[in-house]
């Protein structure tokens, strides 16, 4: 009998990676939450609302999902900043609604590296966490409503990259465009991250479903721990691009509104002493994306 699966955020880069992951595998009943109210997809149960509303989320009460995995979030982290009421209602009253309204068997949590001030880097499950910045902040009181009101949850700190059609504005899609279109751009040689591409993450996800591991907090992460210059050279190796138009340049907090962290790292260990057999490197990552672009 197929699983029911709930992905909220279905039409954002993670939530379309986790869909079409899952449709690939093709033994689930899939629902998807979004607020674009003319957005379908082929094989998709969708339901068109604000996460942030007690009544919109009820109305899904009455059905029974073996996995809800909670995508959605607002992650522009400088907007989170100066619009703090929709940075908690987005990312703080989405989750508790979800997490209190609806039953599954089992729940995913998609939370984020920048719980950890950067300092050190190479953090593991349970470093000490300390947001910088609000957008961190509301993810980190999500993670505290996942806690308080679930007991059977995965809490997954990440740090992702991919793509969206039509493309938009992350790091690989900013970096992407700007030297497809033979323009110079900066990238910070001293921001360390270790991040995760989002077909990885998918296969993981679907992993940590069907598979009895654990509950709690695991780090995703790629095993290689890079700079954000480093990643945008490797944008530029992998698709043939001239690293020449890529510059090295140190992070200066004045430039941002919000507070960034330089060091937000992971220790992967934990869950790659689960998945032995997974492929956890930054080379694995971009031969997907590789692949998933070209086939777009």
């Amino acid at each position: 009998m197929n699983q029911n699966i709930l992905i909220t955020g279905i039409t954002g880069m993670l939530g379309m990676a986790v869909y079409k992951c899952f449709m690939k595998v093709g033994k689930y009943n899939l629902y998807g939450i979004s607020r674009q109210n003319n957005y379908t997809l082929s094989g998709v149960e969708m339901f068109y609302g604000d996460l942030s509303s007690f009544d919109f989320v009820n109305t899904l009460s009455h059905i029974s999902f073996d996995c809800i995995i909670h995508c959605s979030a607002e992650i522009n982290v400088n907007f989170c900043e100066t619009d703090k009421e929709w940075a908690i209602k987005s990312n703080v009253i989405a989750t508790e609604n979800i997490f209190a309204l609806l039953e599954a068997k089992k729940y995913i949590y998609i939370s984020t590296d920048s719980v950890f001030d950067g300092k050190k880097g190479n953090y593991n499950e349970i470093s000490t966490v300390n947001p910088l910045n609000y957008y961190a902040e509301t993810k980190l009181l999500g993670e505290s409503k996942v806690k308080t009101l679930v007991t059977n949850y995965y809490i997954l700190r990440t740090n992702i990259y991919g793509f969206n059609k039509p493309m938009k504005n992350s790091l690989f899609e900013w970096g992407y465009t700007e030297l497809n279109n033979f323009k110079e751009l900066n990238g910070f040689s001293n921001m360390l991250f270790n991040p995760m591409y989002v077909g990885q993450l998918a296969i993981l996800i679907e992993k940590i479903i069907i598979e009895d591991i654990k509950y709690g907090i695991y780090n995703i992460a790629a095993n290689e721990k890079i700079s954000k210059y480093d990643f945008l050279l490797k944008i530029a190796q992998e698709f043939n691009f001239s690293l020449d138009a890529i510059k090295p340049l140190e992070f200066n907090q004045n430039n941002f509104i919000a507070e960034r962290a330089l060091n937000t790292t992971l220790d992967n260990s934990k869950i790659k002493s689960l998945f032995t057999d997974f492929d956890f490197s930054i080379n694995a990552g971009f031969a997907m994306l590789k692949n998933d672009y070209k086939n777009e």
